[in-house]
């Protein structure tokens, strides 16, 4: 009996990881083999998962699966496949609900993106989601300029002052004003920094090096927060979490959403939700600003 993911949701490659790792932690709880098609992650993880054929029955495990008491009953006669449909389908709504064993063994970065940083200066790794957070949800997820500059001279504050300090910032969209914004404060205060490239996989492999992160809403960055170097500093937008805490409606210009759109955001916020409650040893926050 296996675990298999026969399609990876819509969403972009954070939402992938998380499909991926719920996969590898169903399969670590209950000891079963495992298959998946190839994905964009095939490019920058070694040793992943690969699809094996098999013409059993299939059983679709969802989010209701997974967050009900019932275990996955094993049986010879068919396999269990992540559900990627509708409001059924676990992405990151069940992270800390599944993941048990550090996910650092199952994504380890392969040698023509690892990166090795120096352990003389103190990284910092600063993410911005611009693109489609402009027209999703009315702008909810877009994180203000305010927030980058006080989460910058809190690190400031914090780091190892026998050490040099560098930022790296890394962005989906270099006309994001928060961005430029971002830039221009660093360079006026003379802080030295290096801007990402236009390969996410560089991007990622860099951030998940950091020993600081200052998020946004991105799955992107909470993907490279687990990955990499352990026990990161890691921040996140009170204003933020405090929108999902309180399952703000995504769309208030246009007037109350419908009870399928409420019940999809909700499985959307309580990741945020578990993680402003502390999170568990693999991702959790150092600081709310």
């Amino acid at each position: 009996m296996s675990i298999r993911i026969d399609e990876f949701t819509r969403g972009r490659f954070g939402n992938r990881i998380l499909q991926y790792n719920n996969m590898m932690q169903l399969a670590y709880k209950y000891n079963l083999q495992t298959s998946c098609v190839s994905w964009e992650g095939n490019q920058i993880f070694e040793d992943l998962v690969v699809e094996t054929p098999s013409d059993k029955k299939r059983i679709y495990v969802g989010l209701n699966e997974i967050l009900s008491s019932e275990d996955l009953q094993e049986s010879s006669e068919h396999d269990y496949v992540i559900d990627v449909k509708g409001l059924n389908c676990p992405i990151h709504n069940s992270f800390y609900h599944l993941t048990k064993k550090d996910p650092r063994n199952f994504f380890k970065i392969n040698n023509k993106y690892k990166k090795v940083l120096s352990p003389d200066v103190v990284h910092v790794g600063i993410h911005f989601r611009g693109t489609d957070k402009h027209r999703v949800s009315e702008g909810r997820e877009i994180h203000s300029s305010l927030y980058y500059r006080k989460a910058i001279k809190a690190v400031l504050e914090d780091y190892d002052k026998t050490k040099s300090i560098k930022f790296y910032i890394g962005t989906d969209d270099r006309m994001f004003n928060n961005y430029v914004d971002t830039i221009s404060y660093l360079k006026s205060e003379g802080l030295d920094y290096d801007i990402g490239s236009d390969n996410q996989f560089e991007d990622f492999s860099v951030l998940s090096e950091c020993d600081y992160l200052i998020g946004s809403s991105s799955t992107f960055v909470v993907c490279t927060g687990f990955m990499g170097k352990k026990n990161k500093k890691i921040i996140h937008s009170d204003e933020w979490l405090q929108k999902s805490v309180k399952h703000e409606p995504w769309h208030p210009r246009r007037g109350p959403d419908n009870d399928d759109v409420r019940k999809w955001q909700f499985t959307f916020d309580n990741f945020w939700v578990d993680l402003y409650n502390g999170g568990n040893e693999f991702y959790k926050m150092w600081k709310v600003i």
